[in-house]
C-alpha cells in the first residue's frame, strides 16, 4: 500500500508474511531506526511491537518507537481517508478518542506529546461541532498565535451571525499576535476580567457581530510519519479565517486599555502589597464597577462613616477618627492617602470635605473633617461653577462670621447667593453644604483672607470690593460689625473704606446703579452717594431692597468665577524648565521636559496635565502613552496611573532616571 504522499510504501502498514520473532522481542528498541516502517524493522522489533499491540497499546513502559509507528496508522486515517468518507462521524470521533488516551499515557514524552497535540488541533478543523457555546480558551500571558479552537468557534460566530460572547472577545485579543496584556491585566485577572465583560457589553450589547471575510480556514500539521513526506494543510471550506481580521481588535484595544490603565495603580497596590487584597487601601483604588470582598477593616470603616452621618445627610467628625481607621504607619495621612480616602467613601456612596481633588487641604489629626451622602452621577474633579460657588461661600463666611455668629437666615442667604445663579449639579450643591459646614467648625479669619487678596493685581481687588459688599447684604441686612470688616477689608485690598458704606446704600436707595467702588488716587466715576444722616447709634444696621440684591447676582457670579483661584491650595513655583540634555528613559527632549515638571507633583487633574503637555508642545495622549511606554521598558510600571486625576508613580522616578 502505498504512503500518504504515494511515493514510497506505508509506514504502518503490518505485512502478515514478514518474518516475527515473538520469542527474542527487542522491548528496549535496540533495533529501531528513527523513523520506523514495519517494513524495515527488525523481526525482533516486530515481535514486541505486535505484543504491544496485543496488549491493549496501553504500557506506559514501552518504547516509545512502537508508540509511534502505531500513531502514523492514526494520522494517516484522520488526514487522508476519513475526510473522503461519508458518514464516518463515528470513526472519526472513535480515533480522536484514541489519541486522546495515547497522550495521556505517554504525555512524558516531548516529541510524541507535541505530534499529538498537533494532530489534535489538525484534525479539530473537522469536527463540526459548535464551540462558541462553551467557555473560550482561556487568555495566556503571551501568545503567538490563535489557538485552533478559538479560531473555529471565532468562525462558527461569523458564519451563524451570532454576538461574540465576552470571554471569546477576551480570549481573542489575548491570543492574537500583535496585542499585548499589560502586568495589571495579568495581576489583577479577576478584576481586569469583569471589568472588560461589562464594558464590552455597555459598548457592543449582546457583543460584536463579525461579518465572515474570504479566507478560508486551514491549518498546517508537520505529520510524524515519514509517509506524509512533511508538512499537511488542511482546510475547511464552510469556515471564514476571521482570526485574520484586524478591525475587531482595535475595537477591543481600546476596551482593554482603557480597563488596564483603570487598573493601574490598584496593580501596583497589590504588587508592593501581595496580601492587601481587600483592605481599604486596596478597594480605594478599585474602579467603579467591579465587585470586591472587603476586609472587616473596611467594612468597619465604612459602618462608621455611614454612622457620623446625621439626618441631615451630613456630619461633622474628627479627622483623628478618621486616620485611626486608616492604615497608616505614621499616624497621619499623605495627600495620596487623602485621595484614597475619598475614593474608598465613594464606593458606599459617601464624600468628605476637605476633599484634596477639590482644592482642599489633607485632614490633620487636629482637624476636622464633615461626611456626607453623594447623589448620582457623583462629580469627581470640580467644575468651574463649583470653584465660583466655592468662592462665594469662602468670602461669605468671613463676612458673616464678622459679627460673631453666622445666623441660620445667613447661611440660607449665602447658598442661595452660591447655587442659584450657577448649574451646579445636586451632587456639587450636597458637596457646596459639606464644605460650609466645614467651614462653621473654623470659621475664617480676616488675617487668613488677607494673605490671599494682598496678591490680587490691582484691576480685581475692585470687583472683590463689590463682591465682598453683595456677600454682606445677601440676606437683606449688614450689621455694624459687618461693615467695619467689610471697611478693614477694603483697606487690605488698597481700595477706599469710605466707599462701604455708599456701596451698600446704595442698594437700598431706588438708585438704578450700584455706587463704583474707587481706589485711593483714582477718578471717581459713577453716582455719588450723600452721605447719610448720623445716627445716635453709631453705625446703623441696613435694611436692603432684595429685588435691587437680585439685579446685581449676576456680576457677583461673574466676579466669584474670576476669584475662584484665590481659595486653591497654595502651589509650588513651577520649576525651571529641565535641560535639553536631561534625557530620561530614552525620551526626547519634549518629553523629558514634561517627565520633569510632571514629577514635582504627586498628582495633576487632567486639565492641568493638559496644558503641561501643551507647554511642551506635546498632544496630551500621545505624552501619556509615550511616558507610560518608556515607563514600562525600564521598570515593568507605569509613570502615570488614573484619568482624572492623573497620578505620578514616584516609586520609579529614580529608575527612569538612572
Amino acid at each position: 500500500m502505498p504512503d500518504a504522499a504515494r511515493i514510497g510504501t506505508e509506514p504502518a502498514l503490518i505485512d502478515p508474511g514478514l518474518p516475527v520473532d515473538l520469542r527474542n522481542p527487542d522491548w528496549a528498541g535496540e533495533s529501531m531506526d528513527y523513523w520506523p516502517s514495519y517494513a524495515d524493522i527488525s523481526p525482533r522489533a516486530r515481535g514486541a511491537y505486535l505484543s504491544w499491540l496485543a496488549g491493549g497499546r496501553a504500557n506506559a513502559n514501552a518504547y516509545i518507537g512502537y508508540v509511534f509507528l502505531y500513531f502514523y496508522g492514526l494520522e494517516r486515517r484522520l488526514l487522508t481517508e476519513l475526510p473522503n468518507i461519508d458518514d464516518a462521524d463515528a470513526e472519526f470521533a472513535t480515533l480522536v478518542i484514541e489519541v486522546r488516551r495515547l497522550l495521556r499515557i505517554y504525555h512524558g514524552n516531548r516529541s510524541f506529546r507535541g505530534y499529538a497535540e498537533g494532530l489534535l488541533d489538525a484534525v479539530a478543523l473537522l469536527d463540526p461541532t459548535v464551540r462558541y457555546d462553551r467557555a473560550a480558551p482561556p487568555v495566556p500571558e503571551w501568545s503567538h498565535e490563535l489557538p485552533v479552537e478559538l479560531k473555529i468557534g471565532l468562525a462558527q460566530l461569523a458564519v451563524d451571525e451570532h454576538p461574540v460572547p465576552a470571554d471569546w472577545a477576551l480570549s481573542w485579543y489575548g491570543h492574537h499576535p500583535d496585542a499585548h496584556l499589560r502586568t495589571p491585566a495579568v495581576r489583577c485577572a479577576h478584576e481586569f476580567q469583569e471589568l472588560f465583560t461589562k464594558r464590552y457589553h455597555a459598548k457592543f450589547g449582546e457583543g460584536m457581530v463579525v461579518k465572515p471575510n474570504k479566507p478560508r480556514l486551514a491549518v498546517g500539521y508537520y505529520a510524524a510519519s515519514s509517509g506524509f513526506h512533511g508538512h499537511v494543510t488542511l482546510e475547511n471550506t464552510k469556515l471564514p479565517d476571521v482570526g485574520k481580521l484586524t478591525g475587531p481588535i482595535t475595537k477591543l484595544r481600546d476596551i482593554v486599555e482603557g480597563v488596564t490603565s483603570d487598573l493601574d495603580a490598584y496593580s501596583r497596590y497589590l504588587g508592593r502589597n501581595p496580601d492587601g487584597t481587600g483592605s481599604p487601601a486596596a478597594i480605594a483604588l478599585l474602579p467603579e464597577g467591579v465587585t470586591h470582598k472587603p476586609t472587616p477593616e473596611t467594612e468597619a470603616l465604612w459602618s462608621w462613616a455611614t454612622q457620623s452621618i446625621g439626618s441631615d445627610g451630613r456630619g461633622v467628625t474628627s479627622a483623628q477618627e478618621l486616620i485611626s481607621r486608616w492604615p497608616t504607619k505614621t499616624g497621619k495621612l499623605a495627600k495620596s492617602d487623602a485621595v484614597a480616602v475619598a475614593q474608598l467613601l465613594e464606593h458606599r456612596g459617601l464624600g468628605i470635605e476637605p476633599d484634596v481633588r477639590f482644592g482642599g487641604n489633607t485632614p490633620t489629626p487636629t482637624s476636622s473633617v464633615v461626611l456626607f451622602r453623594r447623589a448620582d452621577p457623583p462629580v469627581t474633579a470640580p467644575s468651574a461653577e463649583y470653584a465660583s460657588a466655592l468662592a462665594i461661600i469662602n468670602l461669605g463666611m468671613l463676612a458673616a462670621a464678622a459679627d460673631g455668629t453666622v445666623s441660620e437666615p445667613e447661611r440660607r442667604a449665602l447658598r442661595e447667593l452660591a447655587i442659584d445663579d450657577l448649574n451646579l449639579s445636586e451632587d456639587e450643591q450636597l458637596r457646596l453644604d459639606a464644605h460650609a459646614a466645614l467651614v462653621l467648625t473654623k470659621p475664617p479669619t480676616p488675617a487668613v483672607l488677607r494673605r490671599r487678596l494682598e496678591s490680587l493685581p490691582t484691576s480685581r481687588k475692585a470687583a472683590v470690593g463689590r463682591l465682598l459688599t453683595t456677600i454682606a447684604a445677601a440676606d437683606g441686612q449688614v450689621t455694624p460689625d459687618e461693615i467695619r470688616t467689610l471697611e478693614r477689608l477694603f483697606t487690605t485690598l488698597g481700595l477706599d473704606p469710605g466707599e462701604v458704606y455708599g456701596t451698600l446704600h446704595a442698594a437700598a436707595t431706588s438708585a438704578d446703579e450700584l455706587t463704583s467702588t474707587r481706589i485711593p488716587g483714582a477718578q471717581r466715576s459713577g453716582r455719588t452717594i450723600p452721605a447719610p444722616s448720623p445716627s445716635p447709634a453709631g453705625t446703623p444696621t441696613l435694611t436692603l431692597d432684595p429685588e435691587r440684591l437680585a439685579r446685581t447676582r449676576a456680576e457677583s457670579v461673574q466676579v466669584a468665577a474670576e476669584l475662584a483661584e484665590i481659595f486653591a491650595d497654595d502651589k509650588p513655583a513651577p520649576p525651571p524648565p529641565a535641560p535639553v540634555d536631561a534625557v530620561v528613559g530614552g525620551l526626547d527632549s519634549p518629553h523629558a521636559l514634561l517627565f520633569h515638571r510632571l514629577v514635582e507633583q504627586d498628582m495633576w487633574s487632567r486639565a492641568e496635565f493638559d496644558v503641561l503637555a501643551a507647554e511642551a508642545g506635546l498632544l496630551p495622549d500621545g505624552a501619556l502613552e509615550v511616558l507610560n511606554e518608556a515607563a514600562y521598558d525600564r521598570t515593568d510600571e507605569p509613570l502615570c496611573e488614573g484619568s482624572d486625576p492623573i497620578e505620578i508613580n514616584q516609586d520609579i522616578v529614580k529608575d527612569m532616571l538612572g
